[in-house]
């Protein structure tokens, strides 16, 4: 199934694939032979970035490394810095989702000739990555409470076994006044 969705905007193009991509549907879905594709045909570097994003996904840490090395001896043209957002964002290390939205924060409010294409796709961007490290904070706090939850049983284990040694060495004493 393809659908043609005329675009008004590169905004509409950049919103149009946050809500594919940020929103659950609402309705219960409906099981079709071939998944549906949305296809959306705009400016050829908006899909030469979405495409960048999607290789990223694709990529070992070794090679985001080596893309990163690389985009690094790149010119800083916004649509270079849109990539460097990117791969930080894809290397997911403490801090890098971070340091994605600083890359992105001044070409979300550019203006000029590559802000109809690029500001509403870092704004797209730097909402998902605001979104992810809101995730992100929240694994860290279960994780923390799992941890203090284990040390909890582990001591809670410790006690019981010191008191099941205790219930073993009365058990094993002769009664006062038994014959020994």
């Amino acid at each position: 199934m393809m659908t043609r969705i005329p675009l008004a905007g590169m905004a509409a193009c950049a919103l149009l694939l946050g809500a594919c991509a940020a929103k659950p549907p609402t309705q219960t879905p409906v099981l079709v032979q071939t998944p549906p594709r949305v296809v959306v045909v705009a400016d050829p570097q908006l899909a030469e970035l979405l495409a960048y994003q999607g290789a990223l996904r694709l990529m070992t840490p070794s090679e985001l490394v080596k893309a990163q090395l690389d985009l690094a001896k790149a010119d800083h043209a916004p649509h270079n810095t849109l990539r460097r957002a990117m791969l930080q964002a894809a290397l997911r290390g403490p801090g890098d989702l971070a340091r994605a939205q600083a890359l992105l924060e001044p070409l979300a409010t550019a203006t000029g000739k590559d802000a109809q294409l690029l500001a509403p796709l870092a704004q797209l961007l730097g909402s998902q990555y605001a979104e992810l490290r809101r995730q992100d904070e929240g694994i860290d706090k279960l994780n923390t409470q799992l941890r203090d939850a284990q040390r909890r049983i582990d001591q809670l284990n410790e006690k019981l076994e010191a008191l099941k040694n205790i219930e073993r060495s009365l058990s094993v004493r002769p009664a006062a006044g038994a014959p020994k």
